[in-house]
């Protein structure tokens, strides 16, 4: 039986300024990947719309935390966990780009944009059980 968790990729999240914070971007890998791509066609009355979706099925859910557990948590402990939220940017690899402003965002988007993916939905299925998964796509 092949193991179909072997792939990683790279997430920058885009975090909003706070009370506490700044604007800026925080970057982690996610192990246990698995990366599917196809076509979705949506059709809108007599406009279709065909779509290369690209879906990431991670099951590295140990240290995935919601938009609000995430921003809750301390600056040091934060780097041991990750988020994912609409508007993120996912690089389908594992890449070492560091990004600090939102011209850089831009820029990495830019960069890789054959090889990556703006996230436009998330579902975190984390039920205590063997096939928890979050799954991040680009179709909404």
């Amino acid at each position: 039986m092949a193991d179909l968790w072997k792939q990683k990729v790279t997430i920058y999240n885009d975090i909003p300024k706070n009370a506490v914070e700044d604007r800026h971007f925080d970057r982690f890998v996610i192990d246990l990947c698995n990366i599917q791509g196809g076509i979705v066609s949506k059709a809108d009355g007599t406009i279709e719309n065909i779509v290369n979706a690209v879906t990431v099925i991670s099951k590295d859910v140990d240290r995935y935390k919601t938009p609000l557990e995430y921003a809750k948590l301390p600056v040091d402990i934060r780097e041991s966990y990750y988020t994912v939220q609409v508007g993120d940017f996912i690089v389908l690899s594992e890449v070492d780009d560091i990004v600090t402003t939102s011209r850089e965002f831009a820029e990495l988007q830019e960069k890789y944009k054959d090889n990556g993916i703006v996230v436009r939905a998330v579902s975190a299925n984390i039920h205590g059980m063997s096939v928890d998964n979050v799954t991040i796509t680009n179709v909404g």
